[in-house]
């Protein structure tokens, strides 16, 4: 037998919260491995693990890095072997495996421990800040340009009016719940001071409602696409129609044929027809999809050669939407669906750790993620919106997504499912599946 004959799957999860890793090491369920013990060494950097095994596998031997130091004591934890955990029912899908794991303390004054902010731009990918006046966006699929620098426009200094400036102006959105603020404030004002004449206080009202609607923040306003601005949200870039390049409608009758129930029309790459964007009736413009672009933030005058194209995964946008409803509405359960009767019912576990695995595929460096609980929903509008007398068995916040990016979702949590170990991979009735998040990195 070689060594690939032999499948020995290491994962760690580090939880920042109670400051440990868990290490799970799984060998296959067959009677070949039945006695067969891992032998566990910690480096002497304590960021890594050595693994063999014992006779008559002992030419198998395996180097993992973990997530973060561990303390020095964790070298007698590794050195207790419990047992293997029960093999898997042999009706369930997937191959039955020994599963061991051990927990270990992270080292008090590892870097990861540091307190930080989680402000919503260190999650979110490509944010206003991000961008310059000739950034471009093109098609991710086939390099096809939607915004290019060929088409800036020329748009007056929005500070003083007067100078000139050639370049795109880009702008992040207010939070989702702006909106519901403002209509809180005006449905909540202060009531005026007693002895004040009531014509007085007609003209005041007239005079704050007008200044509210001038500054953005009255209970009517809303965003308008704007030429030569690039509004910014967590998801999507919206930009006036006149600013795209490269985009065509989708075909109404053909969207309906194949069942996909949205109320905007789709915007297809002119080129090779992918899906990019969908339009936006209450704001006048398009909104382009993230997921389903690519963005170039370098200077004009850089040499061709050196011009880098970022891309993000989808799975990593989605987290980022989930990321900004946990902070906006402090809700942890989503119904997550596109349009459709049928969807998925998320229970965000633990919005941020760090894993390593040994998978084919994955980096060999920690990766960021969310751990998510999550089910098949036959009716989502049952969870959504339960009938008079029957209460949603659920408190949870809802998540409609473009029809491509939640198959993408879904495709990304079952690929982390089968990459964890037979032990992880339930809890409950739930399925446990990892979406990568973004975090950017601080200068």
């Amino acid at each position: 037998m070689q060594d690939a004959d032999v499948p020995l799957y290491l994962h760690a999860e580090f939880l920042p919260n109670i400051r440990q890793i868990t290490l799970y090491i799984a060998l296959p369920g067959t009677a070949a491995f039945d006695g067969v013990r891992p032998d566990i060494q910690l480096s002497e950097s304590r960021k890594a693990v050595i693994v063999s095994l014992s006779t008559p596998f002992e030419y198998v031997t395996e180097t993992f890095k973990l997530p973060a130091r561990v303390n020095d004591a964790s070298r007698r934890v590794l050195k207790t072997i419990s047992g293997p955990a029960p093999k898997s029912d042999p009706n369930s899908a997937g191959n039955p495996s020994y599963d061991f794991s051990f927990r270990m303390q992270v080292d008090p004054d590892e870097e990861v421990l540091a307190p930080r902010d989680e402000l919503i731009n260190e999650f979110v990918p490509w944010t206003a800040d991000q961008m310059s006046s000739s950034t471009r966006i093109r098609c991710r699929e086939c390099e096809h340009a939607f915004l290019d620098s060929s088409s800036i426009p020329e748009s007056v200094d929005q500070g003083t009016g007067e100078s000139p400036a050639l370049g795109w102006i880009w702008k992040d959105l207010p939070s989702g719940n702006w909106a519901e603020m403002m209509d809180f404030w005006h449905c909540h004002k202060p009531d005026p001071h007693e002895g004040h004449e009531k014509d007085e206080k007609d003209y005041a009202l007239q005079v704050e409602d007008q200044t509210a609607q001038t500054k953005g923040y009255g209970a009517d306003s809303h965003v308008v696409a704007m030429s030569g601005t690039v509004f910014v949200d967590v998801a999507t870039f919206l930009l006036a129609e006149t600013d795209c390049t490269g985009l065509k409608k989708g075909n109404e009758e053909e969207q309906k044929s194949n069942s996909q129930v949205s109320a905007h029309r789709t915007l297809d790459c002119a080129n090779c027809n992918a899906i990019i964007g969908m339009e936006d009736p209450m704001t006048k413009g398009w909104r382009l999809l993230k997921s389903n672009v690519s963005l170039n933030t370098n200077s004009p005058s850089c040499e061709a050669d050196i011009v880098k194209w970022e891309v993000h995964p989808t799975e990593t946008i989605v987290a980022a939407q989930l990321l900004e409803l946990i902070e906006r509405e402090s809700a942890r359960r989503f119904v997550v669906h596109c349009g459709q009767k049928n969807g998925l019912v998320l229970w965000v576990f633990n919005p941020d750790i760090r894993y390593s695995n040994s998978s084919p595929g994955c980096s060999i460096m920690a990766q960021q993620a969310m751990k998510v609980f999550y089910q098949k929903s036959a009716n989502v509008d049952e969870l959504l919106h339960p009938e008079i007398g029957n209460p949603s068995p659920l408190s949870v916040e809802e998540l409609e997504l473009p029809s491509m990016t939640f198959e993408a979702m879904s495709q990304a949590l079952t690929r982390s499912n089968e990459m964890l170990p037979l032990s992880a991979r339930r809890f409950n009735e739930w399925d446990v599946g990892l979406l990568g998040r973004f975090r950017r990195e601080k200068v």
